[in-house]
């Protein structure tokens, strides 16, 4: 249930690299014209490197300060969400990214104005994080094809959607699935060849593709997405299930939910949180930490 608070001090951190449009000063601009009038102090901070916006979350929580807002896309969430995990510390959404998949899920306005005209009044409600290893995630993470097409479209040099699935499509035909052990939660071993495997605490990528229909993430378990390998044709036309969020009825996807899981490889490999990429070991220790951030929602009363 959405709760009132009140909010008396904010940070605002842009990542000024974030999304296609890459517009932070514009952004700025609406910020000191929609909040200068709003009674509540804040500022406005920029990220000048990754990983900075961590640093800068962690130092807001640390001065007391009562709400932090993400300026850019999932992987600016997530590194300022990141800072603020088990704080008394709110979390609002700008979205200015490329797929913006954690604020669509929330119903978070996708016009900047706004979005940052709902921060002036929001309501809040708390919401599980993933863990896996030592990597945070509140959205998606996963290994397979989607943490490849992740590793190779922060390399391709251009931002925004089509730039995505262009570099999907190509890593489509390039990935060979490779054998996985997937234990959930103590349970017997299930072994798989999955094209991708997706541990879910929302249920969209962004860009309107739905990965796990029935994820919720406020029900204390991960939605484990196991989509085995599928032939292009068969993948072409059935493109429209990962939109229409009937990707479950897929006969090569099988979805799991579990509080934790174990996943092992036979080498270490590319994982993805929140769309970043990382080397990891080839054993995984996947986990939910319930009711561990308040985010920032519209009030709809």
């Amino acid at each position: 249930m959405a709760e009132s608070l009140s909010i008396n001090k904010v940070r605002f951190i842009i990542n000024p690299i974030s999304g296609a449009a890459r517009k932070p000063d514009k952004i700025i601009e609406l910020i000191h014209e929609i909040w200068k009038n709003a009674s509540i102090e804040y500022e406005v901070k920029k990220t000048a490197y990754r990983g900075n916006a961590t640093e800068l979350s962690s130092e807001a929580v640390d001065n007391g300060t009562d709400m932090v807002v993400a300026v850019g896309g999932d992987g600016t969430i997530n590194e300022v969400g990141r800072g603020l995990i088990g704080s008394d510390t709110k979390l609002g959404i700008i979205p200015a990214g490329s797929g913006n998949g954690f604020a669509r899920n929330f119903n978070i306005p996708l016009n900047i104005r706004k979005s940052i005209e709902l921060l002036t009044k929001p309501k809040f409600i708390t919401i599980d994080v993933g863990k896996i290893n030592d990597h945070y995630f509140f959205n998606v993470a996963g290994i397979g094809l989607d943490a490849e097409i992740s590793a190779h479209f922060e390399r391709f040099g251009f931002r925004g959607p089509l730039p995505y699935f262009m570099v999907g499509f190509r890593e489509f035909f390039r990935y060979r699935p490779e054998p996985v052990i997937l234990k959930l939660n103590n349970h017997a071993e299930m072994h798989f060849h999955p094209i991708v495997l997706s541990i879910a605490n929302a249920p969209q990528y962004g860009n309107g593709a739905i990965i796990a229909p029935n994820a919720k993430p406020n029900d204390g378990v991960l939605d484990f997405c196991v989509l085995s390998s599928v032939s292009a044709v068969k993948a072409i036309f059935n493109m429209q299930k990962l939109f229409n969020g009937t990707i479950d009825e897929l006969e090569e996807m099988q979805i799991y939910q579990s509080p934790a899981a174990e996943i092992l490889r036979e080498k270490e490999g590319y994982i993805h949180t929140d769309g970043d990429h990382y080397l990891e070991s080839r054993s995984l220790k996947i986990k939910v930490l319930p009711n561990q951030l308040s985010l920032a929602i519209e009030d709809r009363a």
